[in-house]
């Protein structure tokens, strides 16, 4: 049964949050039939109360009249006192499962590319579990990096919604090709559409972490940190913007900047590194000092930066932290990539930073990325077919002045379908000096070599 509230037995202990006692049943204004059908007579009812909230109410009845006092009244509410925090404990418990379920589900996984590493942090405020904090990292279907930091105004289920949707529209917008600002003013619009009068900050950047450069645009969002290979941490200069949903129109600008492989960069939000009764200059000092002390691994940096800037947890703010390298190539060279056609360029990007660093000229690598996506191609579509697998590149030197590259699966080609097949070989042939096909239970290797420098000699 549904008792409104205020109406009947029940109704009227939920709306004045006091004791009711009834006599006569046959003489009282009742709602819930079935306390008729049961033939009960008399009733005393007491409210559940949790710091001054309503969570539910408890009554008893006799099947014969009898006139409750003080003493069962209140024997009845010690009862009702206890019934309510354990309730009130239970509902918390499913609360915060629910909340923790959603974050989550809202927190994205980081991609696992090679030669990159990725860590990010999220501390919900202390009095929510959830947050419009948020990060996100996906790799876009050119080969680069996609990194983007935001906050969203307010805090509980309801900012976490508006971030999950502010997510979904960035990643549809980024995966069109265009640029960071162009991103931002298109996310700007969205947010005016499903929240009009909300604001979020953001940054976003694209980044070619084998290419050594990146660009970016701000929506009002603090600088990012930049710790390059050499010399000591500085927070990225960044032109005055208004957040996201701030005005009609806004205009937001691209910034273009050299990033060197092996450097560092960070991406944050404000309730890292504000504290309450210091200036924000203080967390801004506290976050560079902790990442100029240097750590190998990005997890570990995560880990000190909470532990510095955050050793209580967060505050009344969320907390978000994102930190991406590229890290250094070795050689030889190996790498995996899931058999996909998207793959490819990430590929291709990895590889031609590594042929670079050999002393590759520009056709160089050219030709030898080119031959290697063509080959990586065949084994995507001849070994696996619609089933995962996975590709192998492995990279080495030869001799100082030629290298060799092989393409692996683990997979069993299948014939080749239709017509005027086999003319990817014929390419490899072309743009190679060598190549050879080794095939065995295991799967196929596609080696190419080839002298570096050759075609200027």
């Amino acid at each position: 049964m549904r008792i409104p509230v205020g109406r009947g037995f029940a109704g009227r202990i939920a709306a004045t949050r006091r004791p009711v006692r009834i006599l006569n049943l046959a003489e009282a204004q009742v709602v819930n039939p079935i306390l008729r059908e049961k033939g009960l007579c008399s009733l005393l009812g007491v409210p559940l109360l949790v710091e001054g909230n309503v969570v539910g109410v408890l009554h008893v009845g006799t099947l014969h009249e009898r006139a409750f006092d003080d003493e069962d009244e209140e024997l009845l509410q010690r009862a009702a006192d206890r019934a309510a925090l354990a309730i009130s404990s239970r509902l918390t418990e499913q609360e915060r499962g629910l909340a923790n379920a959603l974050q989550r589900s809202l927190m994205p996984r980081l991609p696992q590319l090679p030669a990159v590493a990725l860590a990010g942090r999220y501390l919900p405020a202390a009095a929510a579990r959830l947050g419009g904090d948020w990060f996100d990292a996906f790799a876009l279907p050119d080969g680069r990096l996609a990194l983007a930091i935001g906050d969203v105004v307010g805090r509980g289920f309801h900012a976490a919604a508006i971030m999950g949707q502010l997510r979904s529209g960035l990643r549809a917008y980024a995966l069109g090709g265009v640029s960071p600002a162009v991103v931002l003013e298109r996310l700007s619009s969205l947010l005016r559409q499903i929240e009009p009068g909300r604001t979020a900050t953001l940054l976003y950047l694209v980044l070619d972490a084998h290419g050594g450069t990146l660009t970016l645009a701000s929506a009002g969002h603090p600088p990012p940190l930049i710790q390059p290979t050499d010399g000591e941490p500085w927070y990225l200069d960044l032109p005055g913007s208004v957040p996201l949903g701030a005005a009609r129109h806004t205009r937001y600008d691209d910034q273009d900047l050299e990033f060197a492989p092996g450097s560092t960069i960070l991406l944050y939000t404000d309730g890292l590194v504000e504290r309450r009764g210091e200036p924000l200059e203080a967390g801004l000092e506290r976050l560079a000092a902790t990442v100029a002390q240097g750590h190998e691994q990005l997890e570990h940096l995560g880990d000190a930066l909470i532990d510095v800037l955050l050793p209580e947890g967060a505050g009344n703010d969320d907390a978000a932290l994102l930190l991406a390298r590229a890290t250094p190539l070795a050689d030889p060279l190996v790498a995996r990539f899931p058999a996909e056609v998207e793959s490819i360029p990430v590929m291709r990007r990895l590889l031609a930073r590594w042929l670079d660093d050999a002393g590759a000229t520009r056709a160089d690598v050219d030709d030898l990325t080119l031959a290697s996506a063509e080959a990586a191609a065949n084994a995507i579509e001849h070994a696996y077919g619609l089933e995962p697998g996975v590709v192998e590149l492995r990279a080495r030197t030869e001799r100082g002045d030629s290298v060799t590259l092989s393409i692996r699966d683990f997979g069993n080609w299948r014939a080749p379908r239709g017509v005027h097949r086999g003319r990817g070989l014929l390419l490899m042939e072309g743009l190679a000096d060598v190549v050879e096909v080794v095939r065995s239970d295991e799967g196929t290797t596609i080696e190419l070599s080839r002298q570096l420098g050759a075609e200027a000699a």
